[in-house]
């Protein structure tokens, strides 16, 4: 199976730029009778599309979508009827986006998933034994004309085909994987299920870098004595797992296999995780693991250090593909590349794309991009989308036979600009890399703000600290101040001298702040299963929540803690 996946893809590929086209024309005959194309002429060629159909954001059809959610049934955007609403994260612009799906866009995100397995499958010879998926599940809604929305996990999760996959391959039980509502009471069912089939696993695996760190940190400060206790009574923690029906869930699984409990391997587990360090205690866990997956590109790249201390030398962590709401945008066909290393080929099937220029107006064809530019992703599908930016922006590497290959740059909305200088998501994380490893501190997430109306404008960037012993290095901390300002291009730094950029400051938040916020975006909405920390603060309620973690501040200017 996983080798007619690659042989299929692989041919996609010869012949990208004949299957675009055809892609893109059989979209066009198809819905050119709604009303969104309707008002551009209904363009049936390439170069008339190009022409006659203007560069969208979200915000340009979200009437149409509030009409098709409300019970309009007529062909707003597209021929075939919205199934379903995906809903994206929101935690890079601060809101949630509402994308439409249909039958048949969402077979072509399945086929992307497919074909991106086949190569991890292939290279690490995986479908013997089961998979650590640390998936969380999102309850869907529905609008007031019976349409379900909610994350493309929750959709998947509720297929039939996902359910029989599951069961088959995974370590946690379908039915608990659904009835649980919380983070960190299902990263426990999560975990318990997992050590008690340790030796069956062959891989971890997590969609982003993120919830795989989160879930690993709990197991090391708050979990691992629970979880051994667990294994040798064959019982569910009351302290960890309240929610009955989760509960009632994972009784009913039968995840004890028996009702005496283990004594011998909870032992062995307690003293692995008694060890001082925690580096390498994967494969420890887990021998006969294989790999780590999770997404490690973008804003993930922070966690990869995380990651890699906990697999140890032993277990690579592969770069799963680029998927978004909008589809399956690109996969990782080398698995063995490191994760700064990983790019994405462009799938010539499941989305029609063109590239625009960054400042450029004129939008490029998968064939014309050039290598080494940078270029942000429109997307054309079935489902009504057409020259829509997803706000991705990346760089073209090479070429895949005739498909583009593309470096993950930076979300475009994570770009600050203040007083005609920017700050983007790269040259942030490269940063505060740069600096906290050069102080030997470690941070465990961090957030950036600008302020424009302040005369004269700031920057605030909030850093949590990974070791509680790194919260009382005042004279580090102070340094780190400095050195995050004079690490920013000459423009920054010209601009402080001169005084058009106020002091830059530098705030250390508590424990556990990054956690409430990603707790707050699931209350309002978001999937734990897609959170990605935003690296640009995008709100005023993002802000009021960093600012009432505060325990120290530091600013550049005067190099001295103000509180």
């Amino acid at each position: 199976m996983a080798a007619s996946a690659i042989a299929e893809f692989e041919d996609a590929c010869k012949n990208a730029a004949s299957i675009q086209e055809e892609l893109l024309l059989g979209i066009l005959r198809k819905n050119a009778c709604c009303e969104y194309l309707q008002k551009y002429g209904s363009p049936l060629t390439v170069a008339a599309f190009k022409s006659q159909v203007p560069v969208i954001g979200y915000d340009d059809i979200r009437s149409d979508l509030e009409r098709i959610a409300g019970g309009d049934r007529g062909q707003i955007l597209c021929h075939d009827p919205i199934t379903s609403f995906f809903t994206s994260s929101g935690t890079s612009s601060g809101k949630n986006k509402n994308i439409p799906a249909t039958y048949e866009n969402t077979v072509s995100v399945v086929k992307v998933l497919e074909s991106s397995y086949a190569y991890k499958t292939n290279y690490f010879d995986l479908g013997k034994g089961r998979s650590v998926s640390l998936l969380y599940f999102k309850d869907l809604h529905a609008t007031k004309s019976g349409l379900v929305f909610g994350p493309v996990t929750a959709h998947g999760i509720r297929s039939t085909r996902f359910r029989q996959v599951w069961r088959s391959s995974r370590t946690t039980p379908y039915e608990v994987l659904v009835a649980a509502s919380d983070f960190r009471e299902l990263t426990y069912c999560h975990l318990l299920c997992a050590l008690l089939q340790r030796h069956e696993v062959e891989q971890v695996e997590c969609m982003y870098a993120y919830s795989i760190c989160e879930a690993l940190r709990l197991f090391q400060n708050e979990y691992w004595e629970e979880l051994c206790n667990d294994i040798r009574t064959a019982s569910l923690s009351k302290t960890k797992v309240m929610d009955p029906k989760l509960r009632k869930a994972f009784e009913r699984a039968g995840v004890f296999r028996s009702k005496c409990g283990n004594a011998m391997e909870a032992d062995k587990i307690f003293k692995i995780c008694s060890n001082e360090s925690w580096s390498g205690i994967l494969p420890l866990l887990f021998p006969k693991a294989k790999l780590v997956s999770a997404v490690v590109t973008g804003a993930m790249t922070h966690y990869v250090p995380t990651l890699s201390f906990y697999a140890g030398d032993q277990l690579p962590i592969v770069g799963q593909g680029f998927f978004s709401s909008e589809g399956g945008i690109g996969i990782n066909i080398d698995p063995l590349s490191p994760p700064e290393d990983v790019i994405y080929t462009v799938t010539p099937r499941s989305l029609y794309y063109e590239f625009l220029p960054l400042g450029a107006t004129e939008a490029l064809s998968m064939h014309e991009v050039v290598i080494g530019e940078l270029y942000e992703i429109l997307v054309t599908n079935f489902a009504g989308l057409y020259r829509c930016r997803m706000g991705d922006v990346v760089q073209i590497t090479s070429f895949f036979h005739g498909a583009p290959q593309m470096a993950y740059h930076h979300r475009k909305n994570a770009v600050m600009c203040i007083n005609n200088e920017t700050v983007d998501e790269q040259m942030l994380q490269n940063v505060v890399n740069k600096v906290s490893k050069d102080a030997g501190v470690e941070v465990l997430d961090f957030m950036i703000y600008g302020d424009p109306a302040a005369v004269p404008p700031s920057y605030t960037i909030f850093w949590e600290l990974g070791n509680a012993k790194d919260y009382s290095k005042t004279q580090v901390l102070e340094q780190c101040c400095a050195n995050v300002l004079k690490s920013f291009n000459p423009e920054h730094t010209r601009k402080g001298t001169d005084g058009l950029i106020d002091s830059f400051e530098l705030v250390i938040v508590k424990k556990g702040t990054f956690e409430r916020l990603m707790e707050e975006a699931v209350k309002n909405g978001a999937s734990p299963a897609q959170y990605k920390t935003p690296r640009c603060v995008a709100s005023s309620r993002i802000l009021e929540a960093l600012n009432s973690g505060r325990v120290h501040s530091y600013k550049s200017s005067a190099m001295s803690k103000v509180n």
